[in-house]
């Protein structure tokens, strides 16, 4: 990762931020306190693309589990990892099912917390990239006309040319070109990259 990474560190506990952000600062981090999730929640639209939430569960006004609620419901893809007290496991738990990244016991090791920050981090631009291949694979289907993309469907279920021709109407050389002008605007050089790119479209369609 080329920028430094942002933590919105959050955490009521006064002294709780401030070892935890200046060891994170030390660590070359750029670390932002907040008592309270929802300041942290204002100061999220400008920052960087390596950016982490690392929250306390119980807080005043919005709770951790609060936050990861909001994170989802706004489609975030901020990486969140929370910091429970012992009898806070099972809402962690719960968390990362529905999105969170991680969840540390405290006491925690400090090493700890900056080895799951570049975790969460390093797989959110991971998820990043795939969404935007898949957004790109989308658009270009989406410059198939209507007969490109029934020569697709059929060609990426194993249809010959002669057998799209005689479902369509048309002439197999016809297919052949059709074929080979969805392959070039696809981006696949065979027709095992086709059928792969027309699973991924499948796996998202409507999303």
């Amino acid at each position: 990762m080329s920028a430094a990474i942002q933590v919105h560190l959050i955490d009521d506990d006064e002294a709780v931020l401030e070892s935890l952000g200046d060891y994170l600062e030390s660590q070359g981090l750029l670390v932002e306190r907040h008592a309270r999730a929802d300041d942290a929640v204002a100061r999220l639209g400008g920052d960087p693309a390596e950016t982490c939430i690392v929250s306390d569960v119980r807080m005043p006004v919005m709770s951790g589990l609060d936050l990861q609620k909001l994170l989802a419901e706004q489609g975030s893809t901020v990486p969140l990892i929370l910091i429970t007290g012992q009898g806070d496991i099972e809402m962690a738990v719960c968390a990362v099912k529905s999105g969170a990244h991680d969840f540390l016991e405290k006491p925690f090791n400090e090493r700890r917390l900056l080895d799951a920050i570049r975790s969460a981090v390093e797989s959110a631009s991971v998820r990043k990239e795939h969404m935007l291949q898949i957004a790109a694979v989308q658009a270009r289907r989406a410059e198939l006309s209507e007969r490109q993309a029934q020569v697709m469907d059929l060609a990426v279920k194993g249809r010959t040319n002669k057998e799209i021709g005689l479902e369509l109407g048309i002439s197999p050389r016809t297919i052949e070109i059709y074929r080979a002008r969805v392959m070039e605007r696809m981006g696949a050089e065979t027709l095992a990259d086709l059928v792969r790119i027309a699973v991924l479209l499948e796996q998202h369609a409507g999303g």
